[in-house]
């Protein structure tokens, strides 16, 4: 199933051959119809140990009509989202739990219509996919059949920064548009001395997922995706953020965007108070912060509010990930760069009340100041005595 001599330094146009390359074997179909539609029998095939196969199973029901009979020129979204899903999603899912996990290491999501945001929320594409936390396939859905080049401008526009942080040394991303029952694949150019008014590189011919014969040459080209990711996925390495994925880190969630990071927490689990005093106060801690080192920065507009849906939200500009110390020099660098910004926290007369590794993060690209304290959802002002103590804490700890 891999494809040879493909690696993560390849770029966009490379793919071509690779996603049209004839399967190595048909797909499993459950009930011959390869005989009931013969036009398609190169590329089905009825066998005794697949018939009885999820994928032989859902193979066969998407060559029924069940698409003809959908007006996919007069639907709502979510309607299209179903029929991408039937060609693109399902089989993917199945093929993860067909090889397992650690052969086809993806994980999937779509974007939804109110996640407690606006226009953050808006920045995720509609389909995600990610490859050992690498977001390598992506898709962008509309309704009308007429916005296709909308789909197309959103495919370069979301999520087109290929920084190593959410990237690695990957340097092509597939994905998809669609618009009504039109699909076309693609791939982005991430290298760096591709045009960056042609970074958007066609896979295939535009396809109508309302013919047959176009959904099969969908699923051949799934397949071929498939094995592009498995073969891509082993050369990952590094500690990658996703990009785009909600990540549930104790109570809030984080999702990393290519130009902003954002936290939400539900308002009940805000610490020492969930009102809007609560929030201006935590507004106050951030803008202090505003402009200097070791401590983290919110984007413009970002402060913290509260939401919809009962829920806290700020949005950083600071992006960060975890880190291992390896040195001591590593570990002075740390020291210097939080305690400069505890200084100027204490100096404000603020606190932050929950200094730990976690909450410190690994600023790549930054010549000075590299590790940044972040967090301040516990802060409160000097000679704050806390109504509730950390997890784990021990009254001991500081007297041993």
């Amino acid at each position: 199933m891999f494809v040879k001599n493909l690696t993560a330094s390849h770029h966009a146009n490379d793919l071509r051959p690779l996603v049209s390359a004839q399967l190595v074997r048909k797909l499993p179909v459950s009930f011959y119809e390869e005989k009931k539609f013969p036009q398609f029998a190169e590329y089905i095939q009825t066998s005794d140990d697949e018939c009885g196969s999820n994928l032989a199973k859902h193979i066969s029901c998407l060559l029924t009509d069940i698409f003809e009979k959908q007006d996919f020129d007069d639907t709502s979204e979510d309607m299209v989202h179903w029929g991408i899903d039937s060609l693109i999603r399902i089989p993917l899912q199945i093929f993860r739990e067909s090889l397992g996990g650690g052969v086809l290491p993806i994980e999937m999501d779509r974007n939804s219509k109110d996640q407690g945001t606006t226009t953050v929320g808006n920045k995720r594409p509609d389909f995600l996919c990610w490859i050992n936390d690498v977001l390598l396939f992506k898709g962008e859905e509309k309704a009308d059949a007429k916005d296709f080049s909308i789909a197309e401008r959103e495919l370069e526009d979301k999520f087109n920064t290929f920084d190593p942080l959410n990237f690695g040394n990957i340097q092509f991303m597939l994905c998809y548009a669609v618009a009504g029952p039109n699909l076309r694949f693609y791939a982005i150019d991430g290298s760096q001395n591709a045009n960056p008014l042609n970074r958007l590189v066609p896979l295939s011919n535009r396809l109508d997922i309302k013919n047959s014969r176009d959904r099969v040459s969908i699923l051949c080209i799934v397949v071929n995706i498939a094995r592009i990711i498995r073969t891509v996925s082993g050369s990952i390495h590094g500690s990658i953020v996703p990009i785009g994925k909600r990540m549930k880190l104790e109570k809030s969630t984080i999702t990393f965007f290519d130009d902003s990071v954002e936290k939400m927490v539900p308002l009940k689990d805000l610490p020492y108070g969930n009102d809007d005093g609560r929030v201006a106060f935590l507004l106050t801690v951030y803008n202090c912060a505003k402009g200097h080192p070791g401590l983290i920065q919110i984007k413009k507009g970002g402060g913290p509010k509260i939401r919809n849906r009962g829920t806290y939200r700020v949005v950083f500009e600071t992006r960060g990930r975890n880190f291992q110390l390896n040195s001591e020099n590593e570990a002075r660098e740390m020291a210097r760069s939080v305690l400069t910004g505890l200084t100027w926290l204490h100096e404000n007369d603020y606190v932050h009340c929950d200094i730990r590794l976690p909450n410190i993060v690994f600023v790549p690209g930054i010549e000075d100041y590299k590790y940044v304290l972040i967090d301040f959802e516990h802060s409160n002002i000097s000679g704050f005595s806390p109504s509730e103590n950390l997890r784990d804490w021990d009254r001991r700890t500081l007297n041993k």
